[in-house]
């Protein structure tokens, strides 16, 4: 059984749903566009016609048009740009695949030195690719996963970070790669991930987003900057059909939220609220029905065609509907590209060359089979002398009149209209700017609104998280009560000197360790915090200065829940000025760690480098801070520790506010003599007490201070330091969070752990085998691979049961009331039977898969689910799959330890171990998984790609040996 994609909601809106309110957006966008003037500047507009009336039948159309009208009403200028690529080479750092270091191999020295020395190799990823997009114009990038399409589409987007090698010339109307760097919120690119803050809700993300682009020089229609965010923000919203979204969570794959297909649609919306005049769109229809997907490339046909945007759109499931709203089409193979040129004649000249297009079949898949000899299919006639490979096809094309026609296109930066149009593309950014705003920068309000929007989001974050929010503050306030009955009521003598320094120690112990969670919460928000710089949503610096504003009020809650308790029922000093000189210091070495773990996940590139860093750090901290190991006994190798950790200053500060002017009188085992008979204090002295004096029964706070090597004249001067600190630390994480991008050139290589180096097949053994096979020996791997399909089909499990189910209703509970997702829905499912469901996005699909499989556990089920007739057995969850719509798997594991750990504990313990394995080999190679098998899972940055992932999601299930029935989920 088949979901074509993520739900559980009631179905939504199709795009196009917006009304008169793009008035008032329209004037913000300032471009404007005419087929008859870009006809006139020699721009290739053979199909607009065609193309223009396709996109008629969206329904915002007339806004759009009569957005132009009013543009052109108050003078705006143009942001036509376009796109002109020639000669473009990229070339990534390493081969297909990298070693992942374990515990052992990172101390393997000699092994570091000697691949330190070795050149590393480069691996070409696009080859020469030539193309041109001009204003108005649609690029359809075409090739199977792999092919380099997204890292092309990252060049004409101009996001070069972590590429080894960028050649060729690149222009953006008559800018280079670096002109066009301080216009990134004009050029840029929706991503296939969709990058988010979770518990925010998806009204409050495109809030956020539309506050960062209100324009200085607001349109004549509209009478205030949050009229024209709030009309954006509907608009948007309504465009895509998910304005009944606007409360729900965005979610992810651990926070429920909205559907995959609805936060598709959010990624979608949030990238047009840059208004920029070059859109790279990376297969921006994964999780959208095909109707969905259908409307959203109407809607982007029909801004390209009345702002004059250039749009580059790259996917891996085109319709024919999709395919024929496009004017051109580049298709890439193993990062060549093999064809360039009008979309109408793509069809007719593969056909030429002798490929086959059967009837029905869609053109985009057609195109991009033409290499793959399990897909193409070759005319009678041409066996002889069709073109097999990538390079037979290039050539071909090379040969072509298509290719001289192109050619004349790559001029265009050199037209007076190029020249025209950028300098009011330059004008029209430069007058939208806030004054504020230096000229060089992309940004586009003033700083202080955007650490506003960015202070309001913060708490927008940690109030859609309440539950770790009361958790924390609650755990504090029980830490405090346990603290505080640990150190009850400490007695104000030589016994109680040990106590009250531990309750001062554990004053700044605990708010440090709560403090470590801010490295874990900088790798969470570093995704988004990129992908809003890539956008030139708002500075970096206004981040941290928005986090540092949002931990004062939280910060000063958690210190006084803690403090209250903790310094009455220890008994400290009962004073009005000592106790809020005790909340001032815990409260300043608070905000001061904060920023000291904040900084450390700023400034490390991995979350596993930070951890250990932390780790290393809190424990230094907590050693040196002059309590486990007093001033005066520390080793002087490293003493110097105490003098940079922020908790000593603390501590110092504390003991010198708690004991400056008291009395301690010595007792019990710190008196000598000691004993019945001994009641005379002036025969008696104190023992073992630092900074006692002898033949004193007792001694002043001022000397246990100086014992301990402290001074009351320090506390303040300690509360400056710590001050100093927090600017420090403050200042490295502005510093660090500036220089955060996502890297280009690191993902999409397989790691590959030291252990499995001669098994691995992707890293080469040596010089030999680095030379990449020849493109022929796809054939011969295929037929290969077609021998052995007929032993992997015998050792498949067979199933022989019926799966019915019939009335089935799912009921959920809201704010707003009961909540019908499923209203009696019906249906069966046979022995070798593939069924498949279908609807638009938020139908319920995701749900009622999640229904039929028992995955529920909140809502009311009602209704009958069968196994032949008879209820669901207790076994039913092991003897059925579930391949969820969002792959979870463990970085750290390779492919086969992930499959190996699900056979041996999912499948029947009568089963001998040698079997369940064999069954795992079955199941690597009935998915084609085997020259992957030793690699790491990875994560999206390095490892598995999205498809290979995928792949392994099924494989885990499958490996089970279900027994009913597997449910996939897109």
């Amino acid at each position: 059984m088949v979901a074509t994609d993520a739900t559980g909601r009631a179905p939504s809106a199709g795009i196009g749903s917006g009304d008169g309110v793009y008035r008032t957006l329209s004037n913000s966008l300032s471009r404007t566009f005419s087929r008859r003037t870009t006809q006139h500047e020699g721009d290739s507009s053979s199909e607009d016609e065609t193309s223009i009336s396709k996109a008629d039948d969206w329904k915002l159309m007339p806004e759009i048009k009569e957005f132009k009208q009013q543009d052109d009403k108050d003078q705006i200028k143009g942001r036509k740009l376009g796109v002109t690529w020639k000669d473009l080479t990229v070339k990534g750092i390493g081969a297909d695949a990298a070693f992942n270091e374990n515990v052992f191999s990172q101390f393997n020295i000699p092994k570091h030195i000697k691949e330190g020395r070795t050149k590393t190799p480069l691996k070409t990823i696009v080859e020469n690719s030539h193309g041109c997009v001009k204003p108005g114009e649609m690029l359809l990038v075409l090739g199977r996963p792999g092919a380099g399409c997204t890292s092309l589409l990252k060049m004409l987007s101009n996001r070069r970070l972590g590429y080894a090698e960028v050649t060729g010339d690149v222009k953006f109307g008559t800018l280079d790669s670096k002109e066009a760097k301080q216009y990134r919120g004009q050029i840029v690119m929706n991503t296939e991930e969709e990058l988010f803050f979770p518990t925010l809700t998806v009204g409050q993300t495109m809030d956020f987003a539309t506050r960062m682009k209100i324009p200085f020089r607001l349109p004549s229609s509209v009478e205030s900057p949050e009229a024209y965010q709030q009309a954006s923000r509907d608009f948007l919203l309504r465009s895509m059909g998910i304005e009944h979204t606007s409360d729900t969570r965005v979610g992810n794959e651990f926070v429920r939220g909205v559907s995959g297909g609805e936060r598709k649609r959010v990624s979608i919306i949030e990238t047009l609220v840059t208004r920029g005049s070059v859109y790279c769109w990376d297969n921006s229809t994964r999780g959208l029905d095909a109707s969905t997907a259908l409307e959203y490339t109407r809607a982007i046909r029909a801004l390209t065609d009345v702002m004059g945007l250039a749009s580059i759109v790259t996917l891996y499931q085109a319709g024919n509907g999709i395919y024929d709203l496009f004017d051109k089409v580049l298709i890439l193979d193993e990062g060549k590209e093999i064809y360039y040129g009008p979309m109408k004649q793509a069809r007719p000249f593969m056909e030429e060359l002798g490929f086959v297009c059967m009837a029905g079949a869609n053109v985009a898949d057609f195109l991009t089979g033409v290499t793959v000899p399990t897909e193409r299919v070759v005319k009678s006639g041409y066996e002889n002398r069709c073109p097999r490979t990538n390079d037979e096809i290039r050539s071909a094309y090379e040969r072509s009149a298509i290719k001289q026609d192109m050619e004349q296109e790559y001029i265009y930066p050199e037209t007076q209209a190029a020249k025209r149009n950028t300098a009011d593309f330059q004008e029209s950014v430069r007058n939208e700017k806030h004054k504020s705003i230096p000229k060089k920068s992309p940004l586009t309000v003033s700083f202080g609104t955007q650490v506003k929007a960015a202070v309001v989001r913060q708490y927008q974050l940690m109030w859609g998280d309440k539950a770790t929010f009361i958790i924390k503050q609650g755990s504090t306030l029980v830490q405090a009560l346990i603290a505080g009955s640990l150190f009850y009521n400490a007695p104000n003598n030589s016994s109680g000197l040990f106590l009250k320094g531990g309750a001062a120690f554990f004053s700044l112990l605990y708010n440090a360790l709560l403090a470590m969670s801010e490295v874990t919460d900088s790798f969470a928000a570093r995704p988004v915090l990129a992908k809003h710089r890539n956008f030139a949503l708002y500075h970096p610096a206004a981040f941290c200065i928005a986090q540092i504003a949002a931990d004062i009020p939280i910060l000063v809650f958690q210190v006084t829940i803690f403090a209250l308790p903790l310094y009455w029922m220890v008994g400290l000093k009962a004073t009005a000025a000592a106790f809020f000189t005790y909340w001032v210091l815990v409260y300043s070495v608070t905000m001061c760690v904060t920023a000291l773990f904040r900084a450390v996940g700023a400034a490390f590139k991995t979350f596993d480098d930070a951890s250990k860093v932390s780790g290393l750090l809190i424990t230094a901290l907590v050693m040196y801070t002059g309590y486990m190991i007093p001033r005066p006994s520390m080793h002087p190798w490293l003493g110097w520790i105490y003098w940079i950790n922020p908790l000593s200053y603390g501590f110092e500060a504390l003991l010198s506010n708690e004991f400056h002017g008291q009395t301690i009188p010595c007792v019990n085992n710190n008196l000598v003599p000691n004993g019945p008979g001994y009641t005379d204090s002036r025969f008696q002295a104190c023992t073992g007490v630092t900074g006692a004096q002898p033949r004193a029964a007792s001694l002043t706070g001022t000397e246990y201070l100086h014992g301990l090597e402290y001074e009351f004249a320090h506390l303040w001067r300690n509360f400056g330091i710590v001050w100093a600190w927090w600017a420090l630390f403050a200042a490295i994480t502005i510093f660090f969070t500036c220089r955060w991008n996502q890297a280009s050139g690191n993902s999409g290589f397989l790691l590959i752990p030291r252990e499995k180096q001669k098994k691995a097949q992707h890293l080469p053994q040596d010089e030999e085998a680095q030379k990449p096979a020849a493109s022929g020996s796809q054939s011969e791997d295929s037929s290969i691979e077609n021998e052995k399909s007929g032993n992997v089909d015998s050792q498949l499990i067979r199933n022989t049961s019926v799966f019915t189910w019939k009335d089935l209703s799912y009921t959920v509970k809201t704010p707003s009331g009961d909540r019908v997702l499923l209203d009696n829905v019906q249906g069966w499912v046979k022995p070798g039977m593939l069924g498949a469901l279908m609807g638009s996005s938020g139908a319920g699909k995701t749900t009622l898969l999640d229904v039929l499989a028992q995955r529920k556990t909140e809502g009311t089920i009602k209704g009958s689910v069968m196994v032949d007739g008879r209820p669901l057995p207790v076994s039913f969850q092991r003897s059925a799959g579930y391949c969820e719509q969002l792959d979870i798997h463990e970085p750290l594991a390779t492919v086969r330890e992930a499959l190996e750990f699900s056979a041996l504990l999912r499948q029947s313990q009568e089963t001998p171990k040698e079997q369940k394995l064999a069954y795992v080999q079955t199941i690597i190679d009935l998915l084609e998984m085997r020259d992957i098998e030793h690699s790491l899972i990875g994560t999206s940055q390095a490892g598995l790609s999205v498809e290979q992932r995928k792949r392994l999601t099924i494989g885990v299930e499958l490996v089970s040996k279900p027994s009913i029935l597997i449910f996939l989920d897109e």
